[in-house]
């Protein structure tokens, strides 16, 4: 302060000028004014401005201190002056927390800086400004104890006056700490209100609602209830949802359509992999659960409307209605559910293999075939093991993964309804590379090694088909060895064909039956 007057007294009309000047260039409206700044460089113009206010502040109080001879006011020089100084921290607090806000801002979202509370800057703001007042205070030699006795009635008083607002304050401090949420976040209160949090200030909390309205809901209420968070678009959510079937219906049967409706669905991620269970069977209908994840919590209802669409197609065409909740009492005859697995021979025509043979040898693959059932987790076919049949899913999954040679297990693939499995490791009599696992529950046609003996002894041209598919097989297998960094034993074409030819010399136990 001494420094700016002594220069005022010498060059008062220099320090006018360039005052104008700046205060001229940040407060007009033309392109250079700071609009390109702000867009552009808006840390830079914030540290502008803290080091430009405080000096027209300082420039403006020393003038003032030249024009108090002249206006007759020589004892006012000490208020002047402590005037200027008060300003002065003034100005600076509110520039240093305008610079920190910046800061947050630039490190918030971009598209949405709405994201960072307004709570959370408003302290900043008031912090601030009472450091500066009390750096004034404390250099002026005045007792911070003093000013709290002298104004402890008044302030308790202002206390009972504004009990809830303060309540409302503190609340909104204590959820600003705590985070139980961040603004994006979907959450949902105990009374059924579902908002998106688009801001925190001091006194409540906005969320806006499916139908664009804007919930008002004062801390107090948000710090002292329950709350359910949705989280934002970046966060999965995983739903779950009850369907009720007739209790005629194979359990089996049910969970692999329901299963398999729901990976058709668009907005159902298949990883993690929908989850069907029977989760109530003391009651009629038997009611089953289903759980999937969608990619967040905005895309449940299309999510949910897609499933409950496929699950309804998959039990019509399988001729199941689906049980609903009836609560009126009626005495009538019900009629019979007639819902069955699907044959073995319509399950076989899906294969991609079935073009290959006539509707005859189709009857006679399905007469020696069976179906096989696993529960989620059993091991179908061991690492290592050999095997004398191969497998059509009907319905669920099963994983394929390797052992790699620190002993961890990776999964290479996963299989659904439609995919054959097994058929390498019997064609060729080499042991199984891969362990197959049943990943949900799973159903399974066994065909086992004589009957295909039998079918190629009648079709020795299929030899050519099947030797290509077990090729396609066994490189797949080779590269899953080879990026495990395990012995690779390669297989030509013509070795696969000289194992099936192999496999049709011998005699098959059935010829040998009288």
């Amino acid at each position: 302060m001494i420094l700016f007057e002594r220069l005022a007294q010498l060059h008062w009309p220099i320090l006018l000028g360039v005052a104008l000047v700046l205060m001229l260039w940040r407060l007009g409206t033309g392109p250079l004014q700071g609009r390109w700044l702000r867009k552009r460089a808006p840390i830079m113009l914030a540290v502008g401005d803290l080091l430009l206010w405080p000096f027209v502040v300082l420039v403006a109080g020393s003038l003032i201190l030249l024009l108090t001879p002249w206006l007759g006011l020589e004892n006012a020089d000490a208020g002047v002056r402590t005037a200027t100084l008060v300003v002065c921290y003034l100005v600076v607090s509110w520039l240093l927390a305008r610079l920190i806000e910046v800061m947050i801002l630039r490190k918030a979202d971009d598209a949405l800086p709405e994201r960072v509370p307004k709570l959370v800057v408003g302290l900043i703001y008031a912090v601030l400004m009472f450091v500066g007042i009390a750096i004034v205070l404390w250099q002026r030699g005045y007792s911070f104890a003093g000013i709290w006795l002298s104004t402890g009635v008044a302030a308790a008083v202002l206390g009972l006056a504004l009990q809830r607002t303060l309540g409302d304050l503190f609340s909104g401090i204590a959820l600003g700490i705590e985070r139980p949420f961040k603004m994006g976040d979907w959450v949902e209160l105990r009374d059924g209100t579902v908002g998106q949090v688009i801001d925190l200030n001091w006194r409540a909390t906005r969320l806006r609602g499916w139908d664009n309205a804007t919930h008002v809901i004062p801390n107090s209420k948000m710090a002292g209830e329950p709350l359910k968070n949705l989280h934002d678009d970046q966060h999965l959510f995983a739903p779950w949802y009850f369907v009720r079937i007739p209790a005629e219906v194979d359990p089996r049967f049910a969970t692999a359509l329901i299963l398999d409706a729901s990976l058709r669905c668009e907005s159902v991620l298949k990883f993690p992999h929908p989850i069907v269970r029977l989760a109530d069977a003391t009651t009629i209908p038997y009611q089953y659960m289903v759980w999937v994840h969608l990619k967040n919590y905005p895309a449940v209802f299309r999510g949910r409307e897609e499933l409950f669409r496929e699950i309804h197609w998959a039990m019509q065409r399988a001729g199941i209605s689906i049980a609903p909740e009836v609560h009126e009492l009626h005495t009538r005859r019900a009629s019979a559910v007639q819902a069955e697995p699907p044959t073995i021979l319509l399950a076989l025509k899906g294969l991609d293999v079935a073009g290959l043979l006539t509707q005859e040898e189709l009857e006679q693959v399905a007469a020696r075939s069976v179906y096989s059932h696993f529960d989620s987790g059993h091991v179908i076919l061991a690492e290592g093991a050999p095997s004398d049949a191969f497998y059509v899913i009907v319905g669920g999954l099963v994983e394929a993964a390797i052992t790699l040679p620190d002993r961890t297990r990776k999964v290479t693939e996963v299989l659904g309804p439609g995919h054959h499995l097994g058929i390498t490791s019997m064609l060729t009599d080499e042991p199984s590379f891969l362990e197959l696992r049943a990943k949900s529950d799973v159903t399974l046609i066994r065909i086992d090694l004589d009957c295909l003996r039998s079918l190629l002894a009648k079709r020795p041209e299929l030899a050519e088909r099947l030797a290509r598919i077990v090729k396609e097989r066994v490189d797949a297998a080779d590269a899953a060895r080879a990026a495990s960094r395990q012995p690779v034993g390669r297989l030509s074409l013509r070795d696969i064909r000289q194992r099936i030819e192999g496999l049709m010399a011998r005699q098959s136990r059935f010829t040998r039956r009288p």
